[in-house]
């Protein structure tokens, strides 16, 4: 069964009130911006995360830790953790791999062994900032979609306490960022990016309403 217009609405509803903190950390200046939006946060990590200057890239992978971790207490500690363990290698091994424009697989990023970056969590939140229009973020919150379902991509979705980065799991991201797209050309003409979609179901579940996110990614 296609969506209902009723939840057609209510995924559309919660796309637009998407509401995670705007912000990320000036580290130049030791200061957190509240940006006026989450697409000035994207702008900023993604211009950081691509730059040929690794100390850039430095801060660029802080910020992907700083802005997931938003609404966390350990917030500046796993900031801190990253850049205290993070070596000059693997900095300018992430620069190779997102050189001209290039967007890793996961396993890429996991090979490099970075401090912070070990399970789809967080990983994926670096190929979201680099390309949200065709990737999305994977993490616990979003995994409670699965096991309705069983032809959908996260209903073999493997965990525990982390998501993590196996091959089949993989196969999984790549899937649920498709059905993500999928959703918006189906139901919004394309209006909307992989990470818009995702967004909208993050929106749901944080928000309460697992249930009503269930049925519609069930469906959709």
């Amino acid at each position: 069964m296609p969506l209902t217009t009723q939840q057609i609405g209510d995924l559309q509803k919660s796309i637009i009130g998407y509401a995670f903190p705007p912000v990320y950390f000036d580290f130049t200046n030791n200061m957190e911006i509240h940006a006026g939006s989450i697409a000035e946060v994207e702008a900023r990590i993604r211009t950081l995360l691509t730059s040929s200057n690794t100390q850039e890239i430095e801060h660029g992978l802080a910020n992907v830790i700083y802005w997931g971790n938003a609404n966390a207490g350990y917030q500046m500690h796993r900031v801190m953790e990253f850049r205290k363990h993070i070596t000059q290698s693997q900095l300018q091994e992430f620069q190779a791999l997102v050189s001209g424009g290039k967007i890793p697989t996961l396993i890429n990023i996991l090979k490099l062994k970075m401090p912070q970056f070990s399970g789809i969590s967080f990983v994926s939140k670096i190929i979201a900032f680099l390309d949200p229009v065709n990737y999305c973020v994977l993490d616990l919150l979003l995994s409670r979609l699965n096991g309705i379902n069983h032809s959908k991509a996260l209903s073999t979705l493997k965990f525990t306490t982390q998501i993590g980065v196996t091959s089949s799991n993989s196969l999984v991201y790549y899937s649920w960022c498709k059905e993500c797209i999928a959703i918006s050309h189906r139901y919004y003409g394309g209006a909307y990016r992989a990470i818009d979609i995702e967004r909208g179901f993050f929106n749901l579940i944080q928000g309460g309403n697992l249930s009503l996110a269930q049925k519609i990614y069930s469906a959709a």
